[in-house]
């Protein structure tokens, strides 16, 4: 294929979506905000740009600066649940109430340009300001779990952990050692997380219990507690509260407790949890408890949430069959000799609740259609006879 000119490229890592991928972008929108809005929580949409000056808990290389007119460095929003935090301190300050906030909104960020990876991708989720407990945990990952099935996602899995397990185990090396473990972690390599913590004085008996607890992955954690110091025991404790919870909330089946799961993302404190699906190689969702995160901005509340990383979730659910469904088909309106006439029936067709496109389209997004030729202002012929504008409609909607 021949080089592209530079002026009509578009810049690394990001992209034109075309009409039927937009099509199935929105439908994933509505039906993941109205399972939001079921569950009470509020739209809110923060701006795409933050001072880059402000409180990031995304490595500095990851995020896309520049520089405005007045001299000031911006970043284009790296983190949506950062932005949320900053909004309730700046808002809603003297809220004591919980506050139930959602989004479908882009997200920006640097990724090196040899894996591929998009720079601007949309992502959903909600956030839960001012509850605490396991009945908030499981709140948020019941709803995920709800959110998902609702789009068509049949083979879900929800890897639930505790931050605070392996806090526990690390808390015990000298506070400038603590963070080359806990980094190797947060990058997914538990092999020289481990490695690294013997080597900084983790004793053997404690190096074994984390060994154990990282490479766990099941419904029972009771065999854990063996060597476990006392945080790591009592983040347990929290995992076997939510048990029951989650149970009781609907995903209890599809949930795995995997306590090598420590997000990327530092300000996690608590329960955490990611959704993946067999085979596709990476997260569609992840989230969890961040209580520390809004004190950054002054306004100290205990928090947890998610966000759906929406490419993700609509190639695993294309790779499953789903479709929009929610559509009813174009009417693709022939004209006859008559414009007035044709001009007339299109707008009795849309007045009643049906699309109607006049004369030959170009592009349906993958959206069903069907075709009917304007007779005179009150009919048209539709398979084969002529039917009244009325009786169009109701036979669409058969």
């Amino acid at each position: 294929m021949a080089d592209v000119p530079h002026g009509l490229a578009v810049p690394r890592g990001f992209r034109d979506i075309l009409p039927t991928e937009a099509r199935e972008l929105h439908a994933i929108e509505r039906l993941l905000m109205g399972t939001f809005a079921s569950y009470g929580y509020v739209p809110l949409e923060p701006p795409a740009v933050e001072f880059a000056t402000g409180a990031l808990t995304l490595d500095e290389r990851r995020v896309l600066r520049f520089l405005d007119r007045d001299g000031r460095l911006l970043a284009l929003r790296p983190d949506v649940t950062t932005a949320v935090a900053r909004v309730v301190a700046q808002r809603y300050g003297r809220s004591d109430a919980a506050l139930r906030l959602s989004y479908f909104t882009p997200v920006f960020r640097e990724e090196p340009s040899m894996r591929g990876s998009e720079r601007e991708y949309d992502q959903a989720g909600v956030e839960l300001i001012g509850a605490k407990g396991a009945l908030a945990d499981a709140e948020v990952i019941g709803l995920l779990g709800d959110a998902l099935a609702r789009c068509g996602l049949r083979s879900a899995e929800i890897d639930v952990g505790h931050v605070g397990y392996v806090a526990g185990f690390l808390e015990e090396l000298a506070p400038e050692r603590r963070e080359a473990s806990a980094g190797r972690i947060r990058d997914g390599d538990l092999v020289g997380a481990l490695v690294a913590a013997r080597e900084h004085g983790l004793p053997d008996r404690r190096a074994g219990a984390l060994e154990a607890g990282l490479r766990h992955r099941g419904s029972d954690l009771s065999a854990l507690r063996a060597d476990a110091p006392a945080a790591s025991v009592q983040a347990l404790d929290e995992l076997a509260a939510l048990a029951p919870l989650l149970e009781a909330a609907g995903v209890g089946g599809a949930v795995r407790y995997d306590l090598g799961f420590v997000p990327a993302l530092a300000y996690y404190s608590g329960v955490v949890f990611q959704v993946t699906v067999p085979d596709l190689g990476f997260a569609v969702a992840a989230g969890g408890r961040y209580d520390g995160l809004l004190g950054r901005f002054g306004g100290d509340r205990a928090a947890t949430g998610f966000g759906i990383a929406v490419p993700h979730l609509h190639q695993a659910i294309v790779a499953e069959g789903w479709a929009v469904t929610d559509e009813a088909p174009l009417v693709i309106l022939g004209p006859g000799g008559d414009d007035i006439a044709t001009l007339r029936a299109a707008t009795a067709l849309r007045g009643a609740g049906v699309a109607v496109a006049i004369g030959e389209v170009a592009e349906t997004a993958g959206r069903p259609t069907v075709r009917a030729k304007v007779v005179d202002e009150r009919h048209v012929e539709f398979e084969g006879s002529r039917r009244t504008v009325d009786e169009l409609v109701a036979a669409l909607r058969r």
